[in-house]
């Protein structure tokens, strides 16, 4: 440090620096580095980024193409220029023609899994401004215990115990392909090092299988779900609560309870949730309904932001500007989804450009080219030094990729390669406990209480 400066005001000045810049600063002398890269500087420097305005973070968007088989990370400006300030590498590779779902993000985590459509069991913490990653153990579930199943994750942070967690929700399938329930829960707990079961009792929902979205807010994950009662399907969302591993139930507004769930997709944005609701019937209604509940604790806060036109061309929504303006993923030559056979195809590769579409003024921006159109992912990103310190023990990749271990129906078994501590300052961020709203407490706690 300075003989000059007080250390109160450089430390003062580095909490304020951006990521890439501190860093570098590690390379200065041992003495930042150590600073740099300890759990309480790293958790200072993240509370000060949380306290920013939404419209002060940047736009993590995912790009893929077909030809050649390649995945493309950036980092926008959030603002109209939208321009690249950062381009990202990740750590995976694209699994013959599949691209890895993301997940979600988290303070600057991205989570991935390799998962679609084969039993792989890959899951990463990434963390690309720091290029370090954590591949997670290989989970208690597997094909080699239930036989076929689908599942679902869901990604989050933990404030009470300042731990990162992974829930992952399996259900297996009988003779004629029904989910077998309830489903068994298990949670992998960065803190812990490990996966544990946790129980499934009275949970009796289901979910798209491949093509569920999760979003995190507020301490809890979020999913669409149905039930199937009376030969008729009823949705809602589910809530996993990170702290308490309570699972809760939130409605949705009347229009969306009984649709097909198959046209609904939720996410967080403009730090809301927002739930994307699809019209495929009549040409009339051959649109995309987006909700935004403004007040996270009140069901009565649900409101129709836009009503977007997906047939000249925009195949997908996927989220808003701080500005009300909307990310679409544009088909190649028009059309969009013109029936609802090609709704139930979305993973035949279909190629377009994502563009930023303003509702007032009707006009479109091009934001990336060609790619893959359901491999593109957009949403905000919480610059953050999470796995820079030395203790949570990260793989260090410096933009090279972890070799993909192909794994078949009856994978080998494998053990976790990860030896994960985390020690983190508890007050980071925390959810409003005035925010429980009308929460149907019916829905079961898993775990002791």
């Amino acid at each position: 440090m300075s003989d000059f400066i007080p250390q109160e005001i450089i430390l003062q000045i580095l909490y304020r620096l951006p990521v890439k810049t501190l860093v570098k600063f590690t390379l200065v002398c041992k003495s930042w580095q150590s600073l740099i890269t300890s759990s309480f500087f790293i958790n200072t420097h993240l509370a000060k980024t949380l306290s920013k305005p939404v419209s002060s973070l940047p736009i993590l968007i995912r790009h893929f193409t077909d030809s050649p088989k390649k995945e493309h990370y950036f980092l926008h400006l959030n603002h109209e220029s939208l321009d690249i300030y950062q381009t990202l590498k990740s750590p995976l590779k694209p699994r013959m023609n599949v691209y890895p779902r993301i997940v979600g993000t988290v303070h600057g985590l991205i989570c991935l899994s390799d998962d679609l459509f084969v039993y792989t069991y890959r899951i990463v913490l990434w963390n690309p401004l720091v290029r370090k990653c954590i591949e997670l153990p290989r989970p208690n579930i597997t094909f080699d215990e239930v036989g076929p199943y689908m599942f679902t994750l869901g990604f989050g942070f933990d404030a009470k115990k300042n731990d990162y967690k992974v829930v992952r929700l399996v259900y297996p399938q009988g003779d004629n392909g029904d989910d077998i329930f309830p489903p068994k829960v298990e949670v992998f707990s960065v803190a812990e090092k490990g996966w544990r079961m946790l129980s499934g009792e009275r949970l009796e929902c289901s979910f798209l299988e491949t093509r569920w979205t999760q979003c995190f807010l507020s301490g809890r994950v979020h999913w669409i779900v149905y039930e199937k009662k009376m030969g008729r399907v009823k949705n809602w969302v589910l809530l996993f609560d990170m702290e308490d591993e309570k699972f809760r139930k939130m409605k949705l507004p009347e229009s969306m309870v009984d649709v097909n769930p198959m046209k609904l997709f939720i996410s967080v944005s403009r730090g809301m949730l927002t739930v994307f609701e699809y019209y495929l019937g009549e040409a009339e209604n051959k649109c995309c309904n987006i909700w935004v509940r403004t007040e996270y604790g009140d069901v009565k806060s649900w409101s129709k932001l836009y009503n977007i036109d997906v047939l000249g061309g925009a195949g997908r929504v996927y989220g808003l500007t701080e500005n009300g303006e909307v990310f679409l993923a544009m088909c190649e030559g028009g059309g969009g989804l013109q029936s609802y056979a090609d709704f139930r195809n979305l993973f035949e590769v279909r190629r377009g450009e994502l563009v930023l579409y303003d509702p007032k003024s009707r006009e479109t921006k091009v934001v990336q080219p060609y790619g893959v159109l359901d491999a593109f992912f957009v949403g905000n990103y919480t610059e953050s030094l999470v796995l820079l310190n030395k203790e949570m023990d990260p793989i260090s990749y410096e933009g090279a990729q972890i070799e993909v271990k192909r794994k078949s129906v009856n994978p080998e078994s494998g053990e976790g390669t990860s030896n994960l501590v985390l020690e983190e300052d508890r007050s980071i961020v925390r959810r409003n406990d005035g925010d429980e709203e009308e929460e149907d407490d019916n829905v079961p706690a898993f775990g002791d209480l």
